[in-house]
């Protein structure tokens, strides 16, 4: 059965069926090589009752073989998370035409039991870079963003917290004001109180590059905090997967390896690091750590 065949039957199949959610999905496609001008699939976006679900490509062993080593593949893994995190932050109103390079499909129909399973299925059909290639056994990783990762975090503290999440979790990107100086610098921390900062920070990505880079970040904003306010003390959350999280071996000891060695340095400049292997765990960490700095 062929890629429009499917779409057909799951269409006809959703007519019987009573969804949970709806919306529209959209492709997103990459021009990794402005000579020829061709645009590759590189993802799928669900949008539905004003939110969006995202699921972009983190496997570049097709993409390997279309350009060798002519794609960093660290690059393109960086791209992909710029991407996701530039459309979860900008929302459901966006153009066909992203950037030079970067555009998105026609907006359609859709329909399923959770955005994530329409996501997946249409990424399945569409992203044919992401299928493992002939003979490759095929691993069932799959990557947790970090918009994502915060947006259920914060769910969850809400529910146990209730009025203290309120208080703490920040809806817009923060102003700081830097000391001996007028200047102020805006910041991607999205947790705060009078006395403390913290973040959430997905680890669960294929390239350990992107964790890093992510870990690197979120540490460099905290510590920013400390010089500049009152608030020294700070708590990174970070989501890590563990050996059973789809990834190879050879993957799962290079990607342990390169987290390890970046939070050993976070925690060595006297950020608090919180770490879980699931959703629901960090959650309750991340809580029982903020429950006495709410104020």
């Amino acid at each position: 059965m062929n890629a429009v065949a499917r779409l057909r039957s799951r269409f006809t199949e959703q007519q019987s069926d009573a969804p949970i959610v709806k919306g529209h999905w959209r492709p997103i496609s990459v021009c990794l090589d402005q000579d020829t001008g061709e645009y590759l699939n590189v993802g799928v976006m669900f949008t539905h009752g004003g939110k969006v679900e995202v699921r972009m490509l983190d496997s570049f062993d097709r993409i390997k073989c279309l350009y060798d080593n002519r794609i960093d593949q660290n690059d393109l893994a960086h791209l992909m998370y710029d991407i996701e995190a530039s459309i979860i932050e900008t929302g459901a109103d966006l153009p066909e035409i992203l950037s030079d390079t970067i555009r998105l499909g026609a907006p359609l129909f859709a329909s399923g039991e959770s955005a994530e399973s329409v996501v997946d299925e249409f990424y399945e059909d569409v992203v044919t870079l992401g299928r493992p290639r002939a003979g490759a056994q095929e691993y069932a990783f799959r990557y947790q963003s970090t918009p994502k990762l915060r947006s259920s975090v914060f769910d969850l503290m809400k529910q146990r917290m209730h009025m203290q999440a309120s208080r703490i979790i920040q809806t817009e990107r923060f102003q700081l004001p830097l000391r001996n100086s007028g200047h102020r610098i805006e910041m991607d921390v999205p947790l705060l109180s009078s006395t403390a900062s913290g973040t959430i920070v997905s680890a669960w990505y294929k390239s350990p590059l992107v964790v890093e880079i992510n870990l690197l970040q979120a540490s460099a904003d905290l510590n920013l905090i400390r010089s500049n306010s009152d608030r020294q003390a700070a708590a990174i959350s970070v989501l890590v997967p563990n050996a059973s999280s789809g990834l190879t071996d050879q993957e799962f000891r290079k990607h342990d390896a390169a987290t390890r060695r970046q939070i050993d340095r976070i925690r060595a400049t006297g950020i608090q690091v919180i770490e879980a292997n699931n959703t629901g765990e960090l959650a309750d960490l991340t809580v029982g750590w903020w429950r006495e700095r709410c104020a």
